[in-house]
């Protein structure tokens, strides 16, 4: 057996980089078990963070893109101003971000290509992704001709606006598309399935059916969609020990909130509303069944995202049932419960594990799906 603090403490040092570690550490886990079970019940790593420097040079980059993109407006601010009345905004919106973004690059190919700090990485490459998207979506909105003289109706208003979004949103898992090819960074999974997600949001109100969204079948098909890729990255690694595990940890975090924002929308008609108190009982039944799903994968993401949904939904039983005497009461006595469950399931998650791990067959896909638990 190998220790991976060692492995660590050498990528530190300088002496492996960190994809030299992670292809080390499967080749090792590899030998000691080929199924790699022995990996399978470690818990989940934040490997994106080394130290503090991380966080002291992405604080740097964010503050530079404000600096950079106030430079680039006030540089071309009149030019853009005066483009807006006659009509073609859109190209010069462009002009103000893109810049921004293409420093943004070369800074994710230092820290990202060379340095290999994942954290200023990852802010970099978010705001490339989100400048770069605006910028499509500024030029799409040029196209269409998104001025006060041209859109004289609320339904032609919706038909600019929309092009705009979808354009934003599909430039958006475009770059981030770009920067998974160059870079291979697990984050840009993340953007690429949020970004995906809002173009489709922003489609199907554009053809009228936003209730799609706002009753929650869109954003449950949605998240099911993305679980199911997520699900797929980890089959192939089960010991979570390489870059698959990353990809799907990014791709569980993205469709977790979609999946309890679908499930409130289709039990209460919006994601928003008050639920009744048998509606609050449907729902913390569906919370428990996803708690339940995430503990067979051991992916707490599902959990840390239903918490507010858990937290409202309790709230509302704990109201009806007397328990609460309501306002301050019910709050303390829902907080003692949730906080209570919560330092339970997180301090018992490996115990709680082997006893959902029980009722689901050991061998096969299952086995890689549902990682079974040392003992």
């Amino acid at each position: 057996m190998f220790d991976r603090s060692e492995i660590r403490a050498a990528v530190e040092a300088g002496i492996l980089t960190r994809d030299q570690a992670t292809r080390l550490e499967a080749f090792l886990a590899h030998r000691a078990d080929p199924v790699v079970k022995s990996a399978a019940g470690s818990d989940e790593n934040l490997r994106f963070l080394n130290n503090f420097n991380d966080i002291f040079i992405t604080i740097g980059i964010v503050i530079l893109a404000m600096g950079l993109t106030a430079i680039t407006g006030l540089f071309f601010g009149p030019q853009f101003w005066s483009m807006v009345t006659g009509g073609n905004a859109g190209a010069f919106g462009a002009v103000i971000l893109m810049p921004v973004a293409g420093v943004m690059w070369l800074l994710a190919e230092y820290f990202g290509g060379r340095r290999r700090m994942l954290l200023p990485s990852m802010a970099a490459i978010t705001i490339f992704t989100l400048y770069s998207g605006l910028s499509v979506g500024m030029i799409a909105s040029g196209l269409t001709g998104a001025n006060a003289e041209t859109v004289t109706s609320l339904t032609q208003a919706w038909s600019t606006v929309g092009n705009t979004g979808i354009g934003t949103f599909l430039g958006c898992g475009g770059a981030a598309a770009l920067a998974w090819l160059r870079f291979r960074l697990p984050f840009c999974m993340f953007l690429m399935a949020v970004s995906a997600a809002a173009a489709a949001y922003t489609f199907a109100g554009f053809f009228g059916n936003a209730g799609l969204v706002i009753g929650g079948l869109l954003s449950i098909l949605i998240g099911l969609v993305t679980l199911t890729a997520a699900i797929w990255f980890d089959q192939k690694d089960p010991g979570r020990i390489t870059r698959l595990s990353d990809n799907a940890f990014w791709l569980h975090v993205a469709a977790a909130p979609q999946i309890i924002l679908g499930l409130r929308g289709m039990i209460m008609g919006a994601p928003t509303a008050t639920p009744s108190t048998f509606e609050a009982l449907i729902l913390l039944a569906c919370l428990a069944g996803l708690g339940l799903l995430s503990l067979a994968l051991n992916r707490r993401a599902l959990v840390v995202s239903s918490l507010l949904s858990f937290w409202l939904a309790l709230g509302q039983v704990v109201e009806a049932v007397g328990g609460g005497g309501g306002g301050t009461n019910t709050f303390i006595a829902t907080t003692l419960l949730l906080g209570t469950g919560i330092i339970a399931l997180g301090g018992g998650w490996h115990t709680a594990r082997r006893w959902v791990l029980g009722w689901v067959p050991q061998t096969g896909l299952a086995a890689r799906i549902f990682p079974p638990e040392p003992a």
